[in-house]
């Protein structure tokens, strides 16, 4: 709807449906619940806002419309079909006829404000401690406040103009900056302005001149808060700024405050700002065509300088924002707008309407020269003191004009702008002009300067006010009237004068209840804060005067009677409320009168007794609604009183509530009474359950023609009346959407509505039947009764229903098939033929005929209805160990099966396919059978285990385990049968599962040679054998020795397939079965566990640990072994034999994958990074020779043979695809500081090589490196630390969010962060530096170095970098002034020569040098300033360098006492003036001692002594430097 297009709206309301149509195209619909069919308009009909009307549902944010409306029509009635304001009837504020065209105007267009009191407001100016302000302005106004932002507390943002020149104010708790611009803007000329502030200093430039200032330190920074207002204020926020004490606010009102002129382009922080971005926006226009000044036109005032939009719709100007005249005679009318007071009267004169015809030829005199009033003024008229005829014609000359007979009389009015139209024509009989023809108007402008005017005080209601006794009466402005048209009312204020009777009352304010007040304010009054309290006296009056601040207006008196009073309830209508429902307790439902008038004095009503089948309810501060047993009948005329329907139960009968209560008026309390309460109770009906019908299967709709139900007395949508389901359906799902709704799950008849609720049965039906669900119907938590609906099932008469239960038969039985457990039918009975597709495998079908043997037949293919109906049909299992059979069939339709049926035309075509399992049930038929019959041999007088490799049996029944095989032994001539860990208990009894657990322990007694009987037995066949047990010496016997078929180069495993022994020894585990290389293999390795190994056991030979290597010579090897058990050794000698392919294929590299190894540690060479594969190699046949080892590391094996310990050039580093495999090669690093190595390898299959495989290593280091880079910031600037000042630039680091910690932290700054600028670091984030948050902060010092040490700490990886520091450049900023150090009066001799040091004239500045500080000076008094290099040159300026060097000088000549004026400048800034004083002295010199000195020749007189040597040297040596010293003007103290 904000496109700027024409919108067409239409809202519809029918009954309880609410419908809004866009456009007659886009509808959206709703429905309002509660029973409210008629809409009561009880406050009126708002348009475009809420006219501040205080309501629980409005939003108080919500902003009021701008824009255009047009036929607004209401029920057929035109709202806006006039904009009058009516009171008590219609009001219309800042409505105008016509759309203006501010709401079209573009982003780029200027607005014109042309009223004393134009303003716009926008969105807030968001501020959070910085700010930036930008736009161009044109004007001639010479006050006027042009921006306001606010802020948090009282802050704000402020930018006026102040005597034509821009002034910047920025108020910060109690602390108040200001900044002038030192360009005039006011000169009707377009000025770029930009203002801009952080949290230090405050910029303003105009046309790119600048100056700026500092901010005060405070401790938040400034936060904007509220709109922002551009050329002026509305009424509100006005009396807010007057306290402010701004220039361009007057603090008698702030009114007229506004600017005129031009503004475009604005800009907050950078976003543009327009008039369609405008939240409020009065007195403005879209676009620009200011030109002059307003009061000063040199030329004719055409409708391009007239602001249209102050004259009024009934002013006839044709063409309006075109000008009227053109080209010369433009120049022949000069305007000058007349000002006169407000109420007074001004003469117009030739120098306000002057027309200039010295230039034209035309021989006029003054009097010819006619103006005649096209429209009078609006607020005021013209007296014009001319002849009865041209006062007729409201007419008047250039003569008149001359001599003082037109005068402007005001009416009084506040408008400060009035105008009338004329037009100038010539009674001149000559052809004129067209411009001296009378036909084109003109506007003269009248400017009228407001006077203030005293307030006028009324009492509208009399002056006589009735108040009742010991009560309270609100004072109001319809009791109290106060006007003044030039001042604000917020503005006024009332005073009570003289000492009214205070025994009879007194004013208070609810402020200060109880408390007697000799004033208020106007606010005070309209809010309804002021009260007159009766305490005593029944007459009293009160004197009263209002006030505006400046003038005083009349003085009322007011009378006040008291009187006495009772009360009554006046209206108690009761109340309706639907069941479960509120409705609010009015003043038309419950009021209370005071001597049978409406009163304002507190009434509160107590509940007695509550309500049977609801509550009272009071809305409380947080608006939430709570139980109450008291409430006033305030809060019933503010709507917060409610009656709450909570019976959540059937009621039968229409039973009434009600509750009593008592009202309490200051203290007078009334008898008992009852507030009526009508609830239409909720019913419920259901309209229509109709039964569901099933025909097929799949999901069947339930929708309202078979549930439906309603309710009567309360409005309840389809949305909120619930089915609660008591019982679910058993012959089928009911479901809503894919949801099976099950006992106590709910859904709507919106549901059934929307066509969601569905009917699933669980299979075809195979009869006509029926399922049922019941429930309950529920609406507001209340519940129906219990409901029956009916789901009735019709099944297909054609369809085939297949019974096919499967079939249960004993192992090697039979089993008749009948019809419960395999039949194929249809409901019109058709008859169906069986063909077998896939015949029974661990049995046979057969078809018996018990009447006659002969005719039966086995193994058939087909049969009938009538064969299983007969009993005739038999499955017959073939007594096999198996569990499971099944034979598969179709079953075809033939015919009817009754004579007299029709056919189905589609029973040619009636069949289905049939699975038909078959479990069988094992029985127990087979005997054990021995697979281990050997001889038990058994050390003599020893002890063996008995195991399964000397006796075990199998039970042939597939379902039995052998392990459960139990063994019953007889007597044993030879010895016994115990257990393995208790000797002493002897075993009669155990099971095969004891013999494969190692449980079973033979004990040799007695005979060499013996056999004894074992009985086996499943729990059901028993079995016998014999065990016959041969004693002799401990031996160890070569069970098996194949050798070994070996491909030449390759690796072969050795097993106990190729080699195994057998022992009569007690050998519990295979590990006590050793083997020990005799003598090794020419041509190959024995290799075990791949290393290798002298010796191995049989455990390790099961394992396939024990390889033979050959290194591809000879055809065939041998090597000997000597087999250990105990303490008996044999020899065995194992021949390996060679062979060799004929077609050899190159070996692929399948993967190479680069390392990654941590500093200084070791990684594994695995298969998913090195990969060596051929088609007919193992990966032990792989050979890997490191040609060219790595630089920074070395490779080594886990398992080290010989000669493979490291890797160098004489003793490369060999390695199989095995060793890889397996994890056993490594890659070590060892060089610090590295970041890659690389090495070569070579592979080899036995014939062939592939070269140049390179691997690379990528090192992670070990610690994070860091890398910094300076920068330069300026002084007293800020820096963002980017990640190029802050790189960790390996690749391994990159997803790694580690901590930068301070270790050192700046000098002469600190570290921030951007979102807490005031907050010094000392840590900080990788991602705050990656989103630029974190910065670097001078501290504005005159350091032009700073550095600070940080290091990088990633927690997760637990490592650190190396501290490294970051130097800071300053860039210094000439912004201190120099200051004077030293000013010392200088005291020179008379007519000399003196130099002035840094002890007598010294200035300093901390970020300027000493060059750079000059001195400019006037002339001095009594002397001149110059150079020592030339001291007769006189000098106008010097620097503070050339006085540290001792250059300068002063020549004294003429006066004793003088001096010169000096100023100290840096180039930019300058240090206030100051004087610099000299004193001349004149020398003179006298002798003191003149005696004759007596000494003896070549005689040395002590010191001391008259005369003396010593003395006539040191003499010699003082005058001397007396001399030289007053050469150089310095004999002061010498007289």
């Amino acid at each position: 709807m904000d496109d700027l297009d024409w919108h067409l709206v239409e809202l519809y309301y029918v009954k309880n449906n609410l419908s809004l149509v866009i456009d007659k195209q886009y509808e959206t619909t709703g429905q309002i619940t509660g029973g409210m069919h008629n809409l009561h308009f009880q406050h009126g009909i708002y348009i475009a806002g809420h006219g501040g009307l205080d309501m629980p549902y409005l939003d108080g944010e919500l902003p009021n419309f701008r824009g255009c409306m047009e036929d607004v029509v209401f029920n057929q009635r035109e709202i806006l079909a006039s904009l009058r304001s009516y009171p008590g009837f219609k009001k219309v504020y800042e409505v105008s006829l016509g759309c203006n065209d501010e709401f079209f105007a573009g982003e780029d267009e200027a607005i014109n404000f042309f009223s004393s009191r134009s303003y716009v407001t926008f969105p807030e100016w968001k501020v959070q401690g910085e700010g930036l302000l930008e736009f161009a302005l044109q004007t001639g106004t010479q006050q006027a406040l042009l921006l306001f932002q606010s802020g948090r507390e009282g802050d704000f943002v402020a930018l006026e103009i102040v005597n034509g020149l821009l002034k910047a104010r920025v108020g910060r708790s109690k602390s108040n900056t200001q900044l002038s611009s030192f360009s005039l803007i006011s000169d009707n000329k377009w000025h770029i302005i930009q203002l801009k502030f952080t949290g230090r200093y405050l910029d303003l430039m105009v046309n790119e001149q600048g100056v700026r200032t500092l901010l005060p330190l405070q401790s938040q920074p400034f936060v904007s808060e509220g709109p922002l207002f551009v050329g002026g204020l509305d009424n509100r926020k006005g009396e807010e700024v007057k306290k402010l004490e701004l220039a361009s606010v007057s603090r008698k009102s702030a009114r007229g405050i506004s600017f005129k002129g031009c503004l475009r382009g604005l800009e907050t922080n950078s976003e543009k700002r327009a008039l369609k971005n405008a939240l409020v926006s009065k007195d403005v226009a879209a676009g620009c065509k200011l030109q002059s000044s307003d009061n000063e036109n040199p030329f004719v005032m055409t409708t391009e300088n007239l602001l249209w939009s102050e004259i009024p719709l009934s002013t006839t100007v044709p063409e309006a924002g075109k000008p009227f005249l053109h080209h010369a005679s433009s120049y022949f009318l000069s305007l000058n707008n007349l000002e006169v007071q407000e109420g007074g009267r001004a003469l117009l004169e030739q120098r306000h309407m002057n027309v200039d015809v010295a230039s034209e030829d035309l021989g006029i005199h003054p009097s010819q020269i006619l103006f005649k009033i096209e429209e009078m003024p609006l607020h005021g008229f013209l007296r014009i003191d001319v002849s009865p005829a041209q006062r007729m014609e409201e007419a008047f000359t250039m003569l008149d004009l001359g001599q003082g007979k037109v005068w402007y009389v005001h009416d009084g009015s506040e408008e400060p702008r009035d105008f009338f139209t004329f037009s100038v024509s010539s009674k001149n009989k000559k052809e004129m002009p067209l411009y001296l023809q009378g036909h084109v108007p003109y506007v003269f402008t009248i400017t009228v300067l407001p006077v203030n005017d005293p307030p006028v005080l009324k009492l509208p209601e009399g002056n006589l006010l009735l108040v009742f006794e010991n009560s309270k009466k609100r004072l109001t402005p319809n009791i109290i009237h106060v006007s003044d048209p030039d001042t604000d009312s917020l503005s006024l204020s009332f005073s009570v004068l003289g000492n009214f009777n205070s025994d009879a009352g007194f004013l208070e304010n609810t402020n200060g209840p109880g408390k007697a007040i000799n004033g208020f304010t106007q606010g005070d009054l309209r809010d309804g804060n002021i009260f007159y309290v009766h305490r005593g006296h029944r007459n009293s009056r009160i004197l009263l005067r209002a006030s505006d601040g400046e003038l005083v207006s009349n003085t009322v008196v007011l009378r006040l009677v008291a009187v006495p009073w009772d009360f009554e309830v006046a209206v108690r209508t009761g109340v309706v409320v639907q069941q479960g429902g509120t409705v609010l307790i009015t003043q038309g439902n419950l009021s209370v009168e005071v001597n049978g008038e409406p009163h304002k004095m507190e009434t509160r009503y107590a509940i007695t007794h509550p309500p049977q089948f609801g509550q009272i309810q009071r809305q409380g501060s947080r608006d939430e609604w709570k139980q109450v047993s008291t409430f006033s009948q305030r809060s019933i005329d503010r709507g917060r009183v409610q009656y709450h329907s909570t019976f959540q139960e059937l009621q039968l009968e229409n039973v009434t509530d009600h509750f009593k209560f008592k009202v309490n008026i200051e203290g007078k309390i009334s008898e008992e009474l009852t507030f009526p309460i009508t609830v239409h109770w909720l019913k419920f009906i259901l309209l229509k359950n109709v039964p569901l019908e099933v025909r097929k299967i799949g999901r069947q709709l339930l929708n309202s023609d078979h549930l439906q139900a309603v309710t009567e007395g309360v409005d309840v949508t389809q949305r909120e009346l619930h089915f609660k389901l008591l019982t679910p359906p058993k012959k089928g799902k009911l479901l809503v959407g894919n949801k099976v709704l099950k006992t106590n799950s709910v859904f709507s008849q919106q549901n059934i509505a929307d066509s969601k609720i569905s009917y699933e049965p669980q299979e075809r039906p195979r009869e006509d039947t029926q399922d049922t669900f019941r429930f309950l119907i529920v609406a507001k938590h209340i519940e129906s009764k219990d409901y029956t609906f009916r789901i009735n099932f019709e099944a297909d008469k054609t369809r085939i229903i297949v019974t096919n239960r499967g079939l249960f038969v004993k192992e090697g039985g039979g089993k008749l098939i009948t019809k419960s457990e395999l039949f194929a039918q249809t409901l019109d009975n058709q008859t169906f033929q069986y063909k077998i597709t896939k015949s029974p495998q661990h049995g046979k079908l057969k078809l018996v005929n018990f009447s006659d043997p002969l005719g039966s037949r086995d193994n058939i293919t087909a049969f009938t209805d009538q064969d299983i109906v007969g009993e005739r049909l038999m499955y017959v299992h073939d007594d096999s160990e198996t569990q499971h059979d099944e034979f598969l069939l179709v079953a075809s339709a033939t015919g009817p099966g009754q004579e007299g049926v029709v056919r189905h035309l589609d029973t040619e075509h009636l069949s289905t396919e049939i699975k038909v399992a078959i479990s069988v049930d094992l029985k127990n038929d087979e005997k054990p059978v021995r697979v281990v019959d050997k001889v038990f041999h058994v050390v003599r007088n020893g002890q063996r285990l008995l195991t399964l490799a000397d006796l075990c049996y199998h039970d042939p029944d597939s379902d039995f385990d052998d392990g459960q095989l139990l063994y019953t032994r007889r007597g044993i001539p030879n010895g016994d049968l115990v257990r393995a860990t208790d000797l002493s208990q002897k075993l009669y009894q155990f099971r095969q599962e004891d013999l494969r657990e190692g449980r079973v322990l033979f004990r040799h007694r007695g005979a060499d040679s013996a056999r004894f009987v074992l009985f086996v037995t499943d729990g059901v066949h028993y079995t016998s054998s014999l065990l016959e047990v041969s004693v002799s010496d401990p031996y160890v016997q070569i069970a098996n020795n194949t050798g070994l078929v070996v491909q030449r180069g390759e690796d072969s495993s050795l097993t106990t397939t190729n080699l195994s022994v057998t022992t009569n020894q007690d050998v519990r585990t295979d590990h006590e079965i050793e083997f020990y290389m005799l003598q090794p293999p020419k041509h190959g390795r024995v290799l075990v566990n791949h290393s290798v190994s002298h010796s191995f056991s049989q455990h390790d030979l099961k394992q396939g640990h024990v390889i033979y290597r050959h290194d591809g010579n000879g055809n065939s090897d041998v090597f000997n072994l000597t087999v250990k058990v105990k303490e008996i050794y044999i020899d065995v000698g194992i021949y390996v034999r060679m062979y060799s392919e004929s077609h050899q294929h190159r070996t692929q590299i399948l993967l190479i994958k680069t390392l990654v190894v941590e500093e200084g540690k070791p990684v594994k060479l695995s298969r998913g990074r090195l990969q060596a594969v051929h088609e007919d190699n193992i990966p032990s046949e792989a050979m890997f020779t490191v040609r060219i080892p790595p630089m920074h590391g070395y490779l080594r094996k886990s398992l080290p043979e010989e000669g493979s310990l490291g890797a160098d050039a004489k003793s490369p580093l060999i390695f199989t695809q095995q060793d890889v495999d397996d994890g056993d090669v490594l890659y070590v690093q060892t060089a610090p500081d590295q970041q890659q190595d690389r090495f070569l390898l070579e592979v080899v299959n036995g014939f062939q090589a592939v070269n140049g495989i390179e691997i690379l290593v990528d090192i992670v280091p070990k610690r994070i490196p860091l890398e910094v880079q300076n920068f330069t910031v300026q002084e007293g600037g800020s820096k963002a630390l980017l990640e190029d000042y802050l790189k960790i630039p390996n690749k391994y680091f990159e997803r790694v969010d580690c901590e930068f910690v301070l270790l050192k932290p700046p000098k002469h700054g600190y570290v921030r962060n951007s979102n807490f600028p005031r907050v010094k670091l000392m840590k900080f984030t990788r991602k705050q530096v990656e989103n630029e948050l974190i910065y670097y902060m001078h501290d504005d010092s005159e350091e032009l170095l700073d550095n600070f040490t940080i290091f990088a700490n990633s927690s997760e990886l637990g490592k650190q970098s190396l501290p490294r520091t970051l130097f800071v450049t300053v860039e210094s900023i000439n912004d201190e002034a120099p200051v004077i150090t030293t000013n010392k009066i200088l005291q020179v001799w008379a007519n000399s020569v003196t130099e002035i040091t840094r002890d007598d004239l010294c200035a300093e500045d901390e970020d300027s040098s000493p060059q750079d500080l000059t001195y400019w000076v006037t002339p001095p008094s009594n002397g001149h300033l110059a150079l020592q290099s030339f001291p007769g040159r006189s000098i106008q300026n010097f620097t503070q360098a050339q006085i540290n060097k001792g250059q300068l000088v002063f020549v004294h000549t003429g006066a004793m006492s003088g001096g010169f004026n000096f100023q100290v400048t840096d180039g930019l800034n300058f240090a206030p003036r100051q004087i610099f004083s000299i004193t001349a002295r004149t020398l003179t010199l006298s002798l003191e001692v003149n005696r004759r000195l007596s000494i003896f020749p070549g005689s040395l007189t002590k010191q001391g002594e008259p005369g003396s040597a010593v003395t006539i040297e040191i003499l010699d040596f003082l005058f001397l430097n007396i001399e030289t010293l007053c050469i150089h003007g310095c004999c002061e103290g010498f007289h």
